[in-house]
This record gives structure tokens, C-alpha cells and sequence, in this order.
């Protein structure tokens, strides 16, 4: 009679999770129709927008103020306070048109103080010239993410990573 019941709970438990991650998944691509997404279709227009999106106040710098007023553009569950990871991929997805891999991928590097919060707390010492800022974002893209070959799979991650193997530090600019 136990192990019945320990069967039923273990199906319990993965269909309820199984279920969860759905109705994530369900949501971000609710989200990405009813947002008028238009991302740039190069990357380096994707890096450009990252970096217009967060200098916020337009002083050439990117800080944890500017992060933080951002992050107000994540807010789909009317939690400002708390950034969710379905909402960050909903974002990385829609704006800049990236995989929902590398939407989960950022949510982590978001999470700076690493206490599985996302909060403008996270953001509060940065600061970054917008030159800075957008080579930042090469950087991250191209070594962190694309150079983990398990980051190649989607056919979204590989499009995106095949292009930035061919950019070279001197292509990241914004006219």
C-alpha cells in the first residue's frame, strides 16, 4: 500500500511540474503575441538595443539606477519587485529576438547576488560606460554562451551563435 502511494505521489509531483513549465511556456508566447515585438534581426542590433534599453536616463552610461528603471519593462505579472524568469525570457525573446535559452540563460546572470530573487538590488553597483556596456554584451554572447557547444542546439542559439563567431570586437558599434 505504500509504494502505491509513493507511485501516485511521483506522478503527481512530475505531472504537476511538467504542467508548471507549460503553462510558463504557454505564457511567454502569449506574452510575445499580444507585445508588439519587433526585435532587430542582427545581432549587433540586438547588443544596440540591450544598451539603448538601459541607459535609461541617456547620460552614456549604463548603471544600477538605469538597470533598475529597466527592469520595469519585465514587469508581466504586476510584481514590480520581483523580476520571474518566465517574464526575462518573455523580454529577451520578444525585444530582442533572442532563443528562450538564452532567456533563461540571462535570468541567471541576472540574479547576481545568487538568492533566486531577480530584484533592482542586483544591479545596484553597476556601472558601465555605454561603449563598455555593448562589448559586454559581445563578450557575454560569444564566449560565456555561445562558447558552451550545449548553448549551439536550438536553431535559433545556432543562427545567432554562426554570426557571432564571424563579428570580430572592431563590427560592435551603434550609429
Amino acid at each position: 500500500m505504500y509504494s502505491i502511494r509513493l507511485v501516485v505521489f511521483a506522478i503527481l509531483l512530475c505531472v504537476t511540474c511538467g504542467f508548471s513549465r507549460y503553462i510558463e511556456t504557454q505564457t511567454v508566447n502569449l506574452i510575445c503575441k499580444m507585445l508588439p515585438c519587433n526585435p532587430p534581426e542582427m545581432l549587433v542590433g540586438k547588443f544596440c538595443a540591450a544598451m539603448e534599453d538601459n541607459d535609461v536616463n541617456g547620460d552614456g552610461r549604463v548603471d544600477g539606477t538605469d538597470i533598475g528603471a529597466d527592469l520595469l519593462n519585465y514587469n508581466f505579472d504586476d510584481d514590480p519587485c520581483i523580476v520571474e524568469e518566465w517574464e526575462v525570457v518573455a523580454r529577451w525573446t520578444c525585444r530582442y529576438g533572442y532563443s528562450k535559452e538564452y532567456g533563461a540563460y540571462m535570468y541567471k546572470q541576472f540574479d547576481v547576488n545568487q538568492n533566486g530573487r531577480v530584484t533592482a538590488g542586483d544591479f545596484i553597483t553597476l556601472n558601465f560606460t555605454n561603449a563598455d556596456f555593448l562589448m559586454a554584451q559581445y563578450t557575454r554572447f560569444k564566449n560565456a554562451y555561445c562558447g558552451d557547444p550545449k548553448n549551439r542546439e536550438s536553431p535559433v542559439d545556432k543562427m545567432q551563435c554562426d554570426e557571432v563567431d564571424k563579428l570580430k570586437p572592431a563590427d560592435i558599434k551603434c550609429t
